[in-house]
């Protein structure tokens, strides 16, 4: 596991924390993204995360990026079509 800091925020990534049933609070596609914020956490997926980024960073104390399974699961695909 790698951790990174930027914006002072602690951004940790290739992790296995969110699964299937952890749907984004904005419009509730599959989550890749988690947050612990000022009042709570929030759940979003790669689309609404990347539209609210700089807003989601000034809230955020963590984020919990997981959208390398968005690629994980396109080159499995990909095998299994050939």
């Amino acid at each position: 596991m790698e951790t990174m800091i930027l914006n002072e925020v602690e951004e940790v990534v290739e992790t296995d924390t969110l699964n299937a049933n952890d749907r984004c609070d904005s419009c509730g596609a599959q989550a890749y993204i988690w947050v612990n914020g000022i009042t709570g956490d929030l759940l979003f997926c790669g689309h609404h995360f990347t539209k609210h980024e700089d807003k989601i960073r000034a809230y955020a104390f963590e984020i919990i990026d997981e959208r390398h399974k968005l690629s994980v699961k396109r080159e499995s695909s990909a095998a299994n079509a050939d």
